[in-house]
């Protein structure tokens, strides 16, 4: 069973507690959120991050992300689509990195915590790599799995569309995204405007391709691409895919 899209949209896949790899042995009170909005507009720690790094640009947070969260600050790259928030949530009482890449936003669970003076730890020693993480061109940790797995010496994708009716070739293999729950993105396909995406994924784990699409924003399981060799999706690819983005992309009238 195919589950990235389902954790990826609600941005949850593991109990608060087991954040950050057990880390937070003993957890801390939960802060008052008006005294986490009053202190980020002068917090030491926030004003002395680098105002760019890999051709991100810091922005300034202090607005509610969504019901639950809380923007502290946020790192981006508009014309890549390319974000990494530094986010309180109210959910779980967590700060916690989120990366925003196109369509995809999913939480960076290495560094979650409840803690705020172990999250500032966390992200003034780790920052340069969290942005470069966040980079069109950053090959990912898992890359020497890749690499044996021929993913990252894939250049089928290189004889596919760039474009199909409004979706744009968005992800290749050369340069994949480790997402969650042992899964790395090996190729997507993204209409922006109507919030539509079709994304190829490798499970790490399972030792398999698979598919996942997204409706504006809504994530959906399917089994149309599922191979378990490269080969075997690259003949999926050449007889469906053109099909699949066309019905994909249309509205609810079939138009």
């Amino acid at each position: 069973m195919h589950t990235a899209g389902t954790a990826a949209a609600t941005g949850l896949c593991c109990p608060c507690w087991l954040h950050a790899a057990g880390r937070d042995t003993v957890m801390p009170k939960p802060e008052e959120f008006e005294v986490i909005r009053e202190r980020r507009a002068n917090w030491e720690f926030l004003q002395k991050l680098p105002r760019e790094l890999h051709g991100f640009t810091f922005v300034e947070g202090g607005a509610m992300m969504t019901r639950h969260e809380f923007l502290l600050g946020a790192y981006e790259n508009a014309a890549a689509r390319r974000r990494l928030e530094l986010i309180y949530t109210k959910e779980t009482f967590d700060y916690v990195p989120i990366r925003q890449v196109g369509l995809l936003r999913y939480r960076d669970f290495r560094f979650i915590t409840r803690d705020k003076d172990q999250f500032v730890e966390w992200i003034t020693g780790n920052i340069d790599r969290l942005v470069e993480e966040t980079t069109p061109t950053y090959i990912p940790r898992s890359k020497r799995l890749l690499k044996m797995k021929g993913i990252l010496d894939w250049h089928f994708p290189d004889t596919l569309p760039d474009r199909v009716g409004n979706f744009v070739k968005f992800i290749g293999p050369q340069y994949p995204l480790d997402f969650i729950n042992n899964t790395t993105v090996i190729l997507d396909y993204s209409d922006f405007e109507a919030e539509n995406e079709l994304m190829f994924m490798y499970n790490r784990a399972r030792n398999e391709f698979y598919a996942e699409n997204k409706k504006h924003m809504i994530p959906n399981t399917m089994h149309e691409f599922d191979a378990k060799k490269l080969t075997d999706l690259e003949e999926l690819l050449a007889e469906q895919l053109e099909p699949y983005l066309l019905e994909l992309g249309k509205n609810e009238k079939g138009k």
